[in-house]
């Protein structure tokens, strides 16, 4: 369960990577020395110790010139006097209210000496939503390695497998790894060209990120269900493999022959490759058929989601598919599900979704049109002629799912 989430300052919370480069350019450059950005660049998420064995081994600096460390403060000092703290990664301020308000308890674990971290988070108005604020400086080994992480857990009194990192740096992403944290990076251009292949998944922007993002992540890490939504009565969520007798069970029936094509068919290849289909379906193609779950009682009624799939002449398109035990039939729960489902799908950015259904299936038919599907005139090659296709534009319905 993810209890906590740790954040990275300088590149996540500010945009401070060039300022920091030009504090370090203008420093040594009153010592005569012309630094080099790519020499400078693999120190981005560790500290000034990090820095400083670098500046040793290709300017012969002393690892210990604590004069130095002296006069890049003063420079710092000035340069802040002139033009202010880095300012806010844009949209941060409210994806930081948005994951307190979830309520996850929250921290910073930076490479910045801890002055400079209480100096920023007051100034920006963000201290209160992290309960602890971390340096580097204060554990044996920086980022890459996972001191300053497992230090922040440990304060928090989690797990580390009960920890997200937000990152910018291949540095922080490596240490987060070696942390057992799931990490998820953050695309900042101005913190050079990082490779942040480590982190389980990389974002460009906060603005839309919510908790429910932010569990799905978490969830893909550790390999166990993520919740896509939920309804009054409904849970919808990936499978399991446990699952899939249950669901072989539904699809089974007589009465499940006529739904949606790709929806009745045998689990068997699932169950034989669940872990493919997981890995492709869910983490990588943000997809698949889940588990609607009855949440009164716990019990799986039925499953429905939306996949990709290759038409005529290879077209891809997303479809919808369901299928609904027997027994909670008529009692709306396909709608409810589906309509769900359609604005999940909306929000992730599509534009069509399609549907395939018998002409003989007629509960199927009423809810494509109650949904808001039309029928088209299209036909599949490998589908028999009682096959119909209807089409659903997301941005047209759009207010009808709100």
């Amino acid at each position: 369960m993810l209890k906590g989430i740790i954040f990275d300052m300088d590149g996540v919370l500010i945009n401070s990577e060039p300022f920091h480069f030009k504090v370090w350019e203008e420093t040594l450059k009153r010592r005569g020395i012309q630094i080099d950005y790519e020499i400078y660049k693999p120190c981005i998420g560790s500290t000034i110790e990090f820095l400083m064995n670098l500046l040793h081994e290709h300017y012969g600096i002393c690892r210990n010139d604590k004069g130095l460390i002296k006069e890049m403060k003063e420079v710092k000092e000035e340069m802040m006097e002139k033009q202010g703290f880095p300012p806010l990664i844009p949209h941060v301020r409210e994806f930081l209210h948005r994951l307190f308000e979830s309520g996850y308890d929250m921290a910073v674990a930076s490479s910045s000496p801890l002055e400079y971290i209480e100096a920023v988070t007051a100034h920006w108005g963000i201290r209160q939503y992290f309960k602890y604020l971390v340096s580097g400086e204060s554990v044996d080994n920086p980022k890459p390695a996972p001191d300053v992480f497992l230090k922040t857990a440990e304060l928090m009194d989690i797990t580390p497998k009960e920890c997200l990192v937000v990152e910018d740096s291949q540095n922080g992403c490596k240490a987060a790894k070696a942390a057992e944290m799931t990490c998820m990076a953050f695309y900042n251009p101005d913190s050079g060209k990082q490779d942040l292949g480590t982190a389980s998944v990389v974002v460009e922007g906060f603005e839309e990120i919510d908790k429910s993002f932010v569990e799905k992540i978490y969830c893909h890490s550790h390999h166990i269900p993520a919740t896509i939504c939920e309804t009054p009565r409904l849970l919808i969520r990936e499978m399991k493999k446990e699952d899939i007798p249950r669901l072989m069970e539904i699809c089974a029936q007589e009465t499940s022959k006529n739904a949606c094509e790709g929806v009745a068919r045998p689990l068997t290849e699932e169950l034989e490759g669940f872990e493919a289909y997981r890995t492709y379906m869910y983490e990588l193609c943000d997809m698949g058929y889940w588990c609607v779950v009855k949440k009164d009682t716990g019990e799986i009624i039925g499953r429905a989601g939306v996949e990709p799939k290759f038409w005529n002449d290879n077209k891809t398109v997303v479809e919808l598919g369901y299928v609904i035990d027997e027994n909670f039939r008529r009692q709306g729960f396909a709608h409810e599900a589906c309509k769900a489902i359609l604005k999940v799908a909306c929000e992730r950015g599509a534009v069509y979704l399609y549907c395939r259904i018998k002409n003989v299936n007629i509960p199927s038919l009423n809810l494509a049109r109650r949904l808001g599907f039309e029928k088209i005139d299209y036909h599949l090659q490998d589908d028999s002629q009682d096959m119909e296709v209807w089409r659903y534009a997301c941005r047209e319905m759009e207010n009808q799912l709100q």
